[in-house]
Formats: C-alpha cells, structure tokens, sequence
C-alpha cells in the first residue's frame, strides 16, 4: 500500500515516527508529511516555555543537527533523526503548511493515498483530505477518547490520578478528537518518571495497537470502529501556568534529566554506553537546566 503518514517534528514525534515506520517500512511505501507550529499557550509561560524547548527548540536547533554531523548516513540506533531515517531508509519527506490549504490539499490528492495516518500531526485535516484514501484517514490521539479529548492529555491522566494513560487510535472525521474509535491503547503510568517519558510512552501503545491493525488493512479493508458515546465526554485545553505549577508540587516533574538522557540514548548506537554519551550530555547542559520542576 501507499501510506501517508502526518506527524510532528519535535522529539516526541522523532521518535513516534521510528517506532512507526519500523512497522511499515518492509511492507509498504511510504511517505511522510512533517509539521511545525507551536502554539500560542505553548509559550505563555515558563513552564510551558521550558516543556516545548525540551520538545523542540534545544532537539532541533541543537542536539539533532549535532546527532546528523556525527551520523550523517544514520547509524544502527534504535531512532534515527529525519534526515536519518531519509538516508538509511530512502523516505520522501517533506514539511508541508496546513493542510487545509490548496497547495498541501493538492499535494496529497497527487500522492493518492491507499492510507493517511496521523500521528502527533499539528494540523486540522480537512474533510475532502480525510476522504482521499481507499482504506482510511486514521489518528492516533494521546488520550483516552471520550473522557479526555483536547491537548496534553497525559498530563491530565496523571493530573487525574490515573493507573494508565490512552492511545486512542480512531478514524478521522469533521469533529476534532470525534472521530468513530478502533481501539484504545494503553501505557501504564510511571509516577516515578517525567510527564515527557510518560507522554512518548502513551505515543507508542496507540502506534503498536495501529500495528496490529495492520493486516486488516492490508487485505483492503477499513478498520472496524465504534461510535464514540458522549457520556463521560470532557475536552481540555492546554494547562495553564497554574496547573502546570499544581502538576510539578503534586505529580511529579515535567522533565526529568535522566529520562531526558535515556530518550536522546535511543539515537546513538551504544545507547547509553555510547562512548559519544557524554559529549551529548554536555551539549544538553550547555543548553539550559533539565531536569526541573518547570
């Protein structure tokens, strides 16, 4: 099949798209459609500001290019950067604007698509978009649908307590986080590890329930679902200052310095015992405090 696949370019998304396309690749050709907006409440205050750096700014400004000057070829790392994961596995990739406009709209009619799949993707898809594909336009939401519909919702899986944080994996439509649901999949929640760790992992239990799904797709089917009921139903914004203040004092870090270092060990070949891990650690502390409430 020829399959899409919309996500994220940011750490988490890095990642999400490995653990992806590591199911994908030897079956299917894919292409890749990459975004980068940030939102306005992203940046609104400290502890936002210092999440999204760790997400974004410091990845992308800094520790991937350092990684692709090391690597320039990829290497045999769990993760590989984009441009790795383009020279080791010959992956079209582009960074498209939103996807409701006319140049990104006529961009995937010309692609002609048997699968769109978003995962960590910034943009609303629109209707004639989601419509595209013989077999299906499918996202993976990071939160259990219904109850927690809207942003960061493994924040307010461990702002709530819970036991263990969703992957929702459903079929788009008009609505947002609306669509009919496959299947939810779960990541039990470490309360000894960061939000930032606990939100990958969420990623990777809705990418391994896709997965799974896989075959019933490739025997040109669209995945069976269930209408979403709308008892439960709660939709959250992005947190606030105070809440991500409540969340550091009561829950647990945002970021943890070893998880963070455990996460960036997963793009070079030693892992951890990677005789280049210190140079990266350094590089990481140069570039401001990780490992802090905020």
């Amino acid at each position: 099949m020829k399959i899409v696949v919309c996500a994220k370019k940011d750490l988490a998304g890095c990642v999400a798209l490995n653990r992806l396309l590591g199911g994908l690749l030897a079956r299917h050709e894919v292409f890749v459609v990459l975004s980068d907006y940030v939102l306005d409440a992203e940046c609104s205050n400290a502890y936002a500001a210092s999440l999204v750096a760790h997400e974004r700014g410091m990845v992308l400004e800094h520790i991937l290019p350092w990684l692709e000057a090391r690597f320039p070829q990829g290497n045999d790392a769990l993760c590989q950067t984009y441009l790795g994961l383009q020279k080791r596995h010959n992956i079209p990739m582009e960074l498209w604007g939103p996807m409701r406009s006319a140049e990104s709209r006529q961009r995937m009619s010309a692609l002609a698509p048997d699968v769109v799949i978003s995962c960590r993707y910034d943009y609303v898809i629109p209707m004639d978009v989601i419509d595209m594909p013989r077999f299906g336009t499918y996202g993976m939401h990071p939160g259990a649908l219904p109850d927690l519909q809207g942003l960061c919702s493994p924040f307010r899986a461990m702002e709530h307590g819970h036991d263990r944080s969703g992957c929702t994996l459903f079929h788009l439509d008009a609505g947002l986080d609306t669509g009919p649901i496959v299947e939810i999949g779960w990541w039990p929640i470490d309360y000894g590890r960061s939000l930032l760790w606990n939100f990958m992992h969420t990623y990777f239990a809705g990418i391994d329930t896709l997965l799974r799904h896989m075959p019933e797709l490739e025997a040109g089917r669209e995945l069976t679902t269930y209408v979403q009921k709308s008892e439960g139903r709660q939709y959250f914004s992005y947190p606030t200052e105070a809440e991500f203040c409540s969340f550091t004092q009561k829950v647990g870090p945002l970021v943890r310095a070893e998880d963070y270092y455990e996460i960036l060990s997963w793009f070079l070949p030693g892992g951890l015992a990677d005789p280049a891990m210190p140079e990266l650690r350094t590089l990481v502390e140069s570039l401001g405090p990780c490992g802090t409430g905020s």
